[in-house]
């Protein structure tokens, strides 16, 4: 439902219906003056008659839980959807719902496997909010010359990358291409290169910010530097967050200040092969042992998948440069020790024949294809090297997977990262569970996927040192551990102190 209106008096109304109708008027009146500027903007409210498009306005990638499946508790008072970036209106947005006692979530794309702009807007029944969609926020801009850019939250991997690889440059974004860029970057950025160049927060040059004051604030390592360090890694808690300043990173030897590269021309140094279940134990004892060692340029990763034909487990190996093609002898170096070793197995198909760029930032993409898929999935900190009985403990684990579509990752987690943020646990693996299946309207199918991922998580959890917040399961409302678990003990007592100066009467989502 589309409104030419000032972006205040629609919030304002919806914000004010259970409230005495005089206080409505004089808010409605109020903020639909001339004083308040106007914009066309999208609003879907929860009292509407159109169910429709409110439950539509809040569809997310991830079929585990349908909007019409939302607890009451996770469903706004309104979704606020702005077309174009207007800090001001947005910060007027804020200050209706603090003034009526409302929360204030935002999303850049709902790519939470947990729905956290839903599920954790809130902490008890009496508490309600509003949900600030910017998902069409998705302006990019390249400075080659000084290898910048500028991104809205609603951009996408792809969109960036696309972009910034005109020029030869690269940002360490999502393994997924369709994933946006804003909520990826506020929960730490687990990117591709990240070893190398560091998580997607440490390329962060700074950020625009929307205070619970309705203010707009610039955050980078001399302005703000409480802010600068919460939000990367934490960002959810203190502000709407509405322009990224991102540093760019060279992907070719070089880079140019006009158009000349494209994402099938640059070429990449990898090696990947395929493994069946019998070659298991080898793959892990080698990665074990040669990661921990191998150049920083290289991104080694292990996925567990099942054949969709065969239903056979097996055990993909990608090492993937993120320094520019045949400019490393230590990569080169190392990806012929990983030919070497992987010629003495058996395996169901091997290259090291380099790829492009396309490949590299659409390798992850097939997992995502389908429009009906559910997720439950969870993301852990591993300590390196790997203990071999973890390693046993995972192949055991894959073993008793119920769906042929889900998948586990392990792959290199913060590795001597280049800045201080709240992402942490440096060094680490990264561990992801991405329990994946279709519902076919039979509870006990889903809840022996669930059960699976729950199984997993706790039989790993002697070897987890905390949890990536990007990739949790849906938040019950009365966890207080929820995002505790997330940040190690003194960074979280920061975060508390940030939250505290910034957002003291909790208007964003609670630490």
């Amino acid at each position: 439902m589309k409104f030419s209106l000032c972006i205040l008096s629609v919030v304002a109304a919806v914000a004010c219906a259970a409230a005495d109708v005089t206080v409505q008027e004089k808010v409605y009146k109020t903020l639909n003056s001339p004083a308040f500027p106007k914009d066309s903007v999208t609003i879907q409210y929860r009292q509407q008659h159109d169910k429709d498009s409110y439950f539509g306005a809040l569809k997310t990638f991830n079929n585990l839980i349908l909007p019409t499946e939302f607890p009451e508790t996770a469903l706004p008072l309104a979704v606020v959807t702005p077309v174009k970036a207007n800090n001001k209106e947005l910060g007027q947005v804020i200050k209706v719902a603090k003034k009526f006692g409302l929360r204030v979530s935002a999303r850049s794309g709902g790519y939470h496997s947990g729905y956290a702009s839903n599920m954790a807007a809130v902490d008890n029944k009496k508490q309600d909010f509003v949900l600030l969609d910017l998902s069409k926020l998705n302006k990019v801009s390249i400075n080659p010359k000084a290898r910048t850019a500028t991104a809205e939250p609603g951009t996408t991997g792809l969109e960036l990358y696309t972009e910034a690889i005109k020029y030869g440059l690269h940002f360490p974004g999502p393994h997924t291409a369709r994933v946006t860029i804003g909520g990826f970057l506020l929960q730490g950025g687990m990117g591709i290169g990240s070893r190398y160049h560091g998580a997607g927060v440490d390329n962060v040059i700074g950020f625009d910010l929307i205070t619970a004051e309705g203010k707009t604030v610039y955050a980078d390592a001399t302005h703000n530097k409480d802010l600068f360090f919460a939000v990367r890694g934490g960002g959810q808690f203190f502000g709407v967050v509405t322009k990224f300043h991102l540093r760019l990173v060279p992907m070719v030897k070089n880079p140019t200040l006009v158009p000349s590269y494209n994402a099938t021309s640059v070429q990449i140094d990898q090696v990947f092969a395929i493994f069946d279940r019998p070659q298991a134990s080898d793959l892990l004892d080698f990665y074990g042992k040669f990661d921990p060692k191998a150049p920083k340029a290289l991104e080694n990763k292990i996925v567990f998948v099942v054949d969709t034909t065969s239903n056979a487990k097996q055990f993909m190996f990608a090492s993937v440069s993120a320094a520019p093609f045949n400019t490393s002898s230590a990569v080169t170096k190392s990806q012929n020790q990983i030919t070497k070793w992987y010629k003495t197995l058996p395996t169901n198909y091997a290259t090291s024949d380099p790829s492009t760029y396309s490949g590299v930032i659409h390798g992850s993409d097939s997992s995502w294809a389908d429009s009906d898929l559910s997720y439950y999935a969870e993301d852990m900190w591993f300590p390196v090297p790997l203990d071999p009985r973890l390693q046993n403990v995972l192949i055991k684990q894959w073993d008793k997977v119920p769906s042929a579509l889900s998948s586990m990752a392990l792959n290199t987690g913060t590795w001597d990262s280049p800045t201080r943020s709240a992402l942490g646990y440096d060094r680490s693996y990264s561990f992801c569970i991405y329990s994946t299946w279709k519902r076919n309207g039979t509870a006990s199918w889903d809840e022996a996927n669930k059960a699976w991922l729950d199984e997993t998580v706790k039989a790993i959890k002697p070897w987890t040192l905390g949890y990536y917040a990007n990739e949790l399961r849906p938040k019950k409302l009365q966890d207080r551990d929820y995002w505790r678990k997330c940040y190690e003990k003194k960074t979280y007592n920061t975060l508390k102190v940030t939250k505290n100066r910034w957002d003291p009467e909790n208007i964003f989502k609670s630490l």
